[in-house]
């Protein structure tokens, strides 16, 4: 009985490691706002990257970005549907690759760990003939220095001093997120 179960444990194993085959990542395609023809493919586990390569009219760009969407909750619950949903929202962008944070609109709560932030990428490249520009001509003209402003001293913030009786009672009493607000509190009751 044990045997089998161990023999079982380890094909399953096995199975689910072979399922995790890189070579199997999905490859969404998308139109951007500036009509670009797009490809998104995110592929890895716990931190995911995420490649979007665009082609329009000779010109290609792509970009990576790196985050953590499995703390979306959206993620975890149907991860095609996540992706889905991040290829519409980048759909209305006229150049997905612009972006530094890619912030999902299904995790508008998210932790920043989550947002998909932006790795490497790769400027606009024209792939036709590029075209002979003429030489800029220069023009001489004279700069007046700018006018720098010195700077206003910085205000200085009078704090009051606490009051010592009520902060040690808000830190016996209080949790210590809330301990600068119990303080206050206690000062109104004790004064």
């Amino acid at each position: 009985m044990k045997l089998s179960f161990l023999l079982s444990a380890v094909a399953l194993f096995c199975v689910g490691t072979l399922a995790q085959n890189p070579e199997n990542e999905e490859r969404l395609p998308f139109q951007s706002k500036g009509k670009d023809a797009c490809v998104m493919s995110p592929n890895g586990q716990g931190e995911i990257r995420l490649k979007i390569e665009c082609k329009n009219q000779g010109k290609s760009y792509s970009c990576e970005f790196a985050g953590k969407p499995s703390y979306c909750r959206a993620y975890n619950r149907d991860k095609k549907g996540f992706w889905k949903k991040l290829s519409e929202d980048l759909s209305k962008v006229t150049n997905p690759c612009d972006a530094q944070v890619i912030r999902h609109s299904l995790c508008p709560k998210a932790p920043s760990q989550s947002q998909l932030r932006q790795v490497n990428g790769s400027p606009q490249s024209d792939t036709s003939k590029p075209e002979a520009k003429a030489p800029a001509t220069q023009k001489t003209t004279t700069k007046k220095p700018p006018v720098t402003k010195k700077p206003a001293a910085p205000k200085k913030l009078v704090e009051e001093p606490e009051n010592p009786k009520a902060m040690k009672i808000a830190k016996e009493r209080c949790w210590w997120y809330f301990q600068k607000f119990c303080s206050y509190m206690v000062e109104i009751f004790i004064s």
